[in-house]
């Protein structure tokens, strides 16, 4: 049995390598075994890979990220984020505060995910949305998981797919990360059963592309889940890729435990390096693959570079979801850094926008 692993992730390697597409067989023996010698093979195939499609070019984009509130009841089991009215940690921005930022800033793109909450319900946030576009024209707004989706939807009573064609004629141009997780039953009905499942959040991100709009994908990984739930979760959003292109991008998102979780520590950066590999080299018609310096770190987000990621990401100013869940990197990065942080790294850093377009400044 060895042997035939041996002979698959080596077969899985080569294509890869090429940017040419592994079965399913190939890709679960990617992760068969993590040994020194597998991690660094990985490594070279991704980098071989990431180089075929983006030469040595690494982009970033300058975004804002805005977080309205943190009041949800979704009730995830991990998250530190989320609030009750009356906790201490719980607060709401108002429009103003938001406006104010934004001018402020000058962002390229701002990037809007809330909680589950009355307090900013669907109308607040569909005007919110109207008023950035009326006076950014250019920004590019990327706005409100699938799961914000779903809850819009239920309760205003309307259909998905009339939230996000309001919400795309207001002016949202693609749709976040977020919510996801990973895709297993089990880890969904163990931490976050009370928001859409795997099924769920792929329908609507389907529905999503159908109408024009980019998205994001996720996975959240180093939490109790498994190398085969990984692959699996890699496999099932090629499966959606290939139905209706649509995904932009992929971002693996190393677990932050926080203070009082049920786990005390989330993967280590060498297991956080072979995720993104492993995603580069299975992920054949995603283009672009994330190196999420927020959740991984600053170090191991630029090394990501190597391992298959083509984007760090952004400056992400006002970041506050990893942060709360006890992320120690900074809380914003500035343009500057994030250059000689890409240069560094060995690669030629390149601003772009939230279509993955090159910015001229």
């Amino acid at each position: 049995m060895t042997g035939r692993s041996d002979m698959l992730f080596e077969q899985a390697l080569e294509k890869g390598a090429r940017c040419e597409h592994v079965s399913e067989e190939e890709a679960l023996a990617l992760a068969a075994r993590i040994t020194p010698d597998r991690l660094h093979a990985l490594g070279r195939a991704a980098l071989d890979n990431r180089r075929m499609r983006f030469g040595e070019e690494a982009t970033f984009v300058f975004n804002l990220q805005i977080n309205p509130a943190n009041i949800c009841g979704a009730r995830c089991t991990f998250c530190n984020y989320a609030a009750s009215k009356n906790d201490p940690h719980a607060y709401v921005m108002s429009e103003t505060e938001i406006l104010a930022k934004v001018a402020k800033l000058q962002p390229t793109e701002a990037h809007i995910v809330g909680g589950l909450n009355q307090v900013w319900p669907y109308e607040r946030n569909l005007e919110l949305v109207r008023q950035l576009r009326d006076r950014y024209p250019e920004l590019h707004i990327k706005a409100y998981t699938a799961v914000e989706i779903a809850y819009f939807a239920k309760t205003v009573k309307k259909t998905e797919q009339q939230i996000l064609e309001e919400l795309k004629a207001a002016g949202v141009e693609t749709l976040p990360v977020g919510g996801a997780e990973i895709f297993s039953e089990r880890l969904w009905w163990q931490h976050w059963k009370n928001k859409i499942g795997p099924t769920e959040w792929v329908r609507i991100h389907k529905m999503a592309h159908s109408l024009g709009m980019l998205t994001n994908a996720t996975m959240l990984f180093g939490f109790g889940d498994t190398w085969e739930e990984r692959i699996r979760h890699l496999l099932t959003l090629r499966d959606a890729q290939a139905d209706n292109s649509g995904f932009a991008c992929f971002i693996p998102l190393a677990f932050q435990p926080g203070e009082g979780k049920f786990i005390t520590h989330g993967p280590t950066p060498l297991e956080t390096l072979a995720v993104v590999a492993i995603s580069r080299l299975v992920l054949d018609n995603i283009p672009h693959i994330k190196s999420y310096w927020p959740m991984s770190g600053v170090e191991t987000g630029a090394a990501g570079l190597s391992w298959g990621a083509d984007d760090m990401d952004g400056t992400i100013s006002e970041e506050k979801i990893a942060h709360l869940a006890g992320a120690s990197t900074p809380k914003g990065m500035a343009r500057e850094r994030m250059t000689e942080t890409i240069r560094m790294a060995g690669f030629d850093p390149v601003e772009r926008d939230g279509r993955f377009k090159r910015v001229e400044r």
